[in-house]
């Protein structure tokens, strides 16, 4: 599964940062979530209420409600920026105002300007990242809830690995 390492999560919400804080907001919020780009684009400021967010996940999957994150690096305090940027928004007002085809372009700018592979320079990304990221740690049942899938059998693609990762995995266990 295609995903972004800590360091090129880290170069592209630095890059996206320096030009655009709405842009930086979108690649944190996709990731921090597990978000789909329509899912991005479609926010509003009342779908963050109580340091949490409330998203219908699309493509028949759950609607979650999830903590903002707090983080104690500034490219990862999700809490903090989100709350900072929405503080004048209307209730109803799109919290991005961009549709997923231009968050699409913008992705493929900042990637490419951060050095990301161009197989991965794709808003999608940011989902699989998030649940390779966590799935060893967390379980496959709380990232099957946090992404909103309701088949495990969706989750399940994040615990696939190739001939390389099964050979290394087994050469480090030391028998």
């Amino acid at each position: 599964m295609e995903h972004l390492t800590k360091d090129e999560l880290l170069r592209l919400l630095a890059v996206a940062r320096a030009e655009n804080e709405r842009d930086f907001l979108m690649i944190l919020t996709g990731f921090w979530h597990g978000l789909r780009a329509s899912e991005v684009t479609g926010l509003t400021k009342s779908s963050i209420r109580d340091g949490h967010l409330t998203i219908q996940r699309l493509k028949g999957s759950l609607k979650t409600t999830q903590p903002l994150v707090s983080h104690d690096n500034p490219l990862l305090d999700e809490k903090s920026a989100l709350t900072a940027f929405i503080a004048d928004l209307p209730a109803r007002t799109k919290l991005f105002d961009v549709s997923r085809i231009q968050f699409w372009r913008l992705f493929q700018e900042y990637g490419k300007t951060a050095g990301i592979p161009s197989h991965k320079r794709h808003c999608h990304v940011l989902k699989h990242s998030i649940a390779m990221a966590t799935i060893r740690e967390a379980g496959i049942e709380n990232v099957r809830q946090y992404l909103g899938h309701k088949s495990i059998a969706s989750t399940g693609a994040y615990l696939r690995v190739n001939d390389q990762q099964a050979s290394a995995a087994i050469q480090a266990a030391g028998i």
